[in-house]
């Protein structure tokens, strides 16, 4: 019986990590959306919220997604700005891929 509730115990504690390994459509968005974002930034810092950018995120056809938030470029140094960034990303067959990503001033 106590091996019983061990496993049950365990299983319970493991199910928030499974269910958050595929995410939703909206978080794999904004995870591509944040890696394109820096690669396009060319090395500088930048920070964008990915939680923020994922509830913005708006259906613009069936397989595509538009998100928008701001991203701070310089954090912590005199430089600091901020801009918005808005991101395109079509999500179909499993495949996630970025379709278009601008600063906005």
């Amino acid at each position: 019986m106590r091996k019983n509730t061990i496993r049950l115990a365990a299983a319970a504690m493991m199910l928030p990590l499974l269910a958050g390994c595929g995410g939703s459509r909206e978080s794999q968005a904004a995870a591509a959306c944040e890696a394109a974002a820096r690669e396009r930034s060319e090395g500088k810092m930048l920070e964008v919220d990915r939680k923020v950018l994922a509830q913005g995120a708006t259906s613009e056809s069936g397989d595509i997604l538009r998100l928008q938030a701001p991203v701070t470029f310089d954090t912590g140094l005199q430089s600091e700005y901020t801009q918005t960034l808005e991101c395109r990303v079509q999500i179909s067959n499993g495949q996630v891929r970025v379709i278009g990503i601008q600063f906005l001033f």
